[in-house]
């Protein structure tokens, strides 16, 4: 019975152990700065309960959106795992990995998002500026959650932030108004905080039949 109750008593205090040595980590929360330079734009399937990623240039007229990212082409978001110290064991060499994120902070923020359209979107609304027909969701460190949030605030929200994901600016935005043309196409501008201007063009769009 003593040796079993000594058995029990090393495995509760080993687990102790595992679990008192990631919780004494101290991250290096100190920010890696990155500027934007490069955009990629992929369709979404915005059909279904949940919006999908998808490699089709096909979508329906009241279901047309886009995955937009905005990131540094030097590729900083593949930085390695910042140092960490544990109890007194060596860097890098701890008894148990630390779990550290990543902080980046861009030296530019977002000030404006213009989209244009580059064909008719129905007999009443001609090619040209239609940003205003579009709604933004965030999807890196969003603090809106599921919330479609005007242009404007998703602008707003990247003044300052940290970003935990790799130094990617990512969201998603859906047009607001039916399609009634079909075939449609769309310019991106974004303008940052220091004047870059970065601009990007969708594939043409086949709208389907209702």
């Amino acid at each position: 019975m003593n040796l079993m109750f000594r058995k029990i008593l090393y495995i509760l205090l080993l687990l102790n152990l595992l679990r008192i040595i990631p919780g004494c980590c101290e991250c290096d929360e100190t920010t890696r700065p990155f500027s934007f330079n490069k955009t990629d734009i992929v369709n979404l399937n915005n059909t279904g309960p949940w919006p999908e990623y998808t490699d089709s240039d096909t979508m329906r007229p009241a279901a047309v959106a886009f995955s937009v990212s905005l990131f540094d082409s030097a590729g900083y978001f593949y930085a390695q795992a910042p140092a960490v110290e544990t109890f007194g064991f060596s860097k890098a060499q701890a008894f148990a990995k630390c779990d550290c994120a990543f902080p980046f902070m861009a030296n530019q923020h977002l000030t404006d998002i213009r989209i244009e359209s580059l064909t008719p979107l129905s007999p009443d609304l001609p090619a040209g500026d239609v940003s205003a027909l579009f709604v933004a969701k965030p999807t890196s460190n969003a603090a809106s959650g599921n919330l479609y949030i005007p242009l404007n605030d998703l602008c707003r929200q990247t003044i300052g932030k940290v970003y935990y994901d790799g130094g990617i600016e990512s969201f998603e935005l859906y047009l607001k108004t039916t399609v009634q043309h079909a075939e449609v196409r769309f310019a991106f501008q974004f303008t940052f905080s220091d004047n870059l201007v970065l601009r990007d063009t969708t594939r043409l769009i086949t709208i389907a039949e209702r």
